[in-house]
């Protein structure tokens, strides 16, 4: 892509940022992006054709930035109860600007959010999954959709609800009933405690 084109979108993608930090998108208009990111509204329209496009990009922007802080897995390395789950760094991403993720997920766009977020977690899940055969004959998409499913659940609920509990408590008890359940080992719970 051209340097111009990334440097225009990048423009948009920030501009977008910013003002969802002080609005919903539902609030936001285009101008408003446009006069922001210094440019014309006509440019807006010749790289996006609505603001859900534009947040779709920002969100790929936020993923890429997430993962560069973060290393996919082995199975046993994220099971391993003696260790921090890996959902901890997401917990913790999330923690650093808790109030402007609230926000979009409290939106009119949280469905659209929290689908994008399925199809990052889920590509790497399955990933992760065929390191390590797991001795199951269900489907691996159906595996890593319902994983990634428990986690963005407990993601918007712990946001939403401004639950208390820190990230490696949240990540804690997302691998715990991922992993076991409600019928799952003592071991698993004790680790939750909060004595």
């Amino acid at each position: 892509m051209d340097r111009r084109i990334r440097r225009t979108r990048k423009a948009l993608q920030d501009a977008l940022i910013d003002l969802l930090h002080e609005k919903s998108l539902e609030n936001i208009d285009i101008q408003e992006i446009t006069e922001l990111a210094d440019t014309a509204r006509v440019t807006f329209y010749r790289h996006y054709g609505t603001k859900e496009e534009l947040l779709i990009d920002a969100m790929h922007d936020i993923h890429d930035r997430f993962m560069e802080h973060f290393q996919i897995p082995t199975l046993l390395t994220a099971m391993n109860p003696a260790k921090p789950p890996p959902s901890k760094a997401l917990f913790d991403f999330l923690l650093e600007d808790r109030a402007f993720y609230k926000r979009l997920f409290q939106s009119s766009i949280s469905a659209l959010i929290q689908q994008q977020l399925r199809e990052y977690a889920v590509r790497q899940i399955i990933e992760v999954l065929r390191k390590l055969p797991i001795g199951t004959k269900l489907p691996e998409d159906m595996v890593a959709n319902h994983i990634a499913s428990a986690m963005i659940g407990n993601i918007v609920w712990w946001l939403t609800e401004d639950i208390a509990y820190t990230p490696l408590e949240m990540a804690q008890a997302t691998r715990s009933l991922i992993a076991f359940g409600l019928a799952g080992p003592p071991l698993a719970y004790r680790l939750w405690s909060r004595d």
